[in-house]
Parts: structure tokens; sequence; C-alpha cells
């Protein structure tokens, strides 16, 4: 059967992944505290039906940060991506392309920036703030030298957290 909402497709990827991997985007750090929070705060949003309108002129595009998007929605960074799909970031890239939606690519993908640049448009960088200043340079540079557009900078993680 095929899924018909968030519910049925989060019981699909509990049921087809290591349970690991299903616990790292399906919880929290610590109490969890912020995604329940998230959770309560989104289910307060109600989408409003309309019907008997003329929906041929809809228009949800949108420029942002130099680019000109389908509608105001992009793919955020999932740290290891790869993990879950083969190839996962490249493919989520291709996706986003499709759909004329910016990808923002994670420090930790799987896939390197040069593999999903050669797949799709160059993605957006999401950049942690990492103790070897080395490294992040490195990484900079290579995101630089693969036309990343837009660096989206991280500082939510000064410490990892528990999971």
């Amino acid at each position: 059967m095929k899924p018909a909402s968030v519910s049925d497709y989060r019981e699909r990827a509990r049921r087809r992944l290591p349970p690991m991997f299903f616990e790292y985007i399906d919880g929290g750090s610590y109490a969890e505290v912020t995604l329940k929070r998230n959770v309560e705060d989104l289910e307060v949003i109600a989408l409003r039906q309309r019907v008997m309108r003329d929906m041929t002129k809809l228009d949800m595009s949108v420029k942002t940060l130099g680019q000109s998007l389908e509608m105001p929605l992009g793919l955020s960074p999932v740290g290891m991506a790869g993990m879950y799909a083969r190839r996962g970031e490249t493919q989520a890239a291709r996706a986003a392309q499709a759909a004329g939606l910016p990808f923002c690519l994670s420090t930790v993908s799987v896939c390197s920036v040069e593999e999903v640049t050669r797949a799709a448009t160059a993605p957006w960088f999401q950049l942690y703030m990492l103790k070897d200043r080395g490294y992040m340079r490195e990484l900079l540079g290579r995101a630089k030298a693969a036309g990343c557009p837009v660096l989206v900078f991280t500082v939510d993680l000064p410490l990892p957290g528990a999971r």
C-alpha cells in the first residue's frame, strides 16, 4: 500500500532501516524537548482547502539569496543521507533540481561536493564550525571550486547532542 501520510512514511522507514539509522532521523537529542515543541508548532498549522478556484495562474516562485525558486522551500542538509539510500545526497540534489528548489549539502555527507555537483546543479553548502580549521578551509575551498552559490554556516552544535 502506498503511504498516504507522514505517519505512513515514518512507519515504513522504521520497518526498513536499521534501528540506529531510524533513531538518528526520527529522534532528537537529550530529552527531545525541541523536537516535541517543533512537532506541536507544526500541528497547529492548518491548510485551508480552496475549491472551485482557477489554479492555472498559481505562482509560488520567490527569489532568495540570488536564486529564483519555484516555491519558498528547499531541501535542508541531512547528515550521512547516503547511508539511507545509495548516493542519497546525489539523489536528493537531482530531485531538488527537478523541482526547481535548492539542495543544501551537509558537512557530514557521504557523497562529496564534487560528486553532487557532477550529478546536479551545485548545491548550497552547509559548514559546521569545527575545531580543525585547516579541514574547514579545505572544505570551503572545495565547495567554492565546485561552484556552490550559498554557504549555510551552522553554529547550533557547540557540543554533540546525546542521542
